[in-house]
């Protein structure tokens, strides 16, 4: 079977009419088409401050064993249109800007793994009565109610004044301390890195929008639980963590236990917040998940 390029998705954007306040909106996606016989459509969406190249270990596997995968960046990132108000850099309306998404592109059920923010989108989107979208569901290092500890410390590293790097390299310094993606190669922290900065006269910054720390800044302070979500969602449920990481503990991975029972758990050893989904072992699992679901 074709193996995909890492390196080579395709890159494309689409316009969502009205998709805010009556405002268009324009979210960027890269796209690995599928080898062989279409399996199914998935959907990845990235953590909060990362971007839809993340993606790529992941989507170039699945795309070999015949799923059209697809990686956007939400709105503020990566190559998507920013949003004029601060305070609309929420989960709230992330979720109906991404449900209109799955509407444009004409997706009635989609496999949705989301890292990090990328799965309280998804838990919101349930609230909202938006969970039949899902023809299953992975959780990438995030659950109903994340480590509050933890959150208080992705704080830390948080500003609406973007930090200038000299060169990519000074950066891959920053992610391997801000980032544990666990005992990957060192090109899967090159990649991170490469696609994470865009390059400026004065040196290389973050991809995304400032202001939008804003609003990140009052809800990762605030205690976040979607519980009520995890009934809402009739399709199987996958949970990955890292085996150290701080915001998806053993507490935090019991509480998901005990409202979903059924879900399948996978543990990256070595990784914290977040695994890379780049190794075997894990990949393996999310497609045997797929695999498992009833079209």
């Amino acid at each position: 079977m074709l193996q995909r390029d890492i390196h080579d998705p395709e890159l494309a954007t689409v316009t969502l009419p009205a998709a805010h306040q009556g405002r268009d909106i324009t979210l960027a996606y890269s796209r690995f088409r599928p080898a062989g016989d279409h399996r199914g459509t998935v959907v990845y969406v990235h953590g909060l401050t990362r971007q839809k190249r993340d993606a790529d270990y992941i989507g170039a596997f699945l795309s070999a064993q015949g799923y059209d995968f697809y990686s956007v960046d939400a709105p503020g990132r990566g190559d998507s249109g920013w949003l004029d108000n601060a305070d609309d850099y929420s989960v709230l309306v992330y979720a109906d800007i991404f449900k209109s998404f799955l509407v444009q592109m004409n997706f009635s059920r989609v496999h949705w793994i989301g890292t990090s923010m990328g799965g309280l989108i998804a838990m919101v989107m349930a609230l909202k009565g938006d969970a039949g979208f899902f023809q299953s569901l992975t959780l990438n290092d995030i659950t109903h109610k994340p480590n509050g500890a933890a959150l208080k410390r992705i704080t830390n590293y948080l500003s609406e004044t973007l930090p200038v790097f000299a060169n990519r390299a000074q950066y891959e310094d920053v992610l391997r301390q801000n980032l544990p993606l666990g005992p990957v190669p060192q090109e899967v922290w090159s990649h991170y890195a490469q696609h994470q900065l865009r390059e400026t006269p004065d040196g290389f910054i973050y991809h995304y929008d400032p202001k939008l720390v804003r609003r990140a800044l009052v809800d990762l302070k605030a205690d976040i639980d979607l519980g009520a979500a995890l009934p809402l969602i009739p399709c199987p449920v996958a949970l990955i963590a890292g085996g150290v990481s701080d915001l998806c503990t053993a507490q935090e991975i019991d509480d998901f236990k005990t409202l979903r029972p059924d879900a399948k758990i996978h543990i990256v050893p070595g990784a914290g917040h977040v695994p890379a989904l780049a190794d075997d072992a894990t990949q393996q699992f999310i497609l045997a998940h797929l695999r498992n679901t009833a079209a």
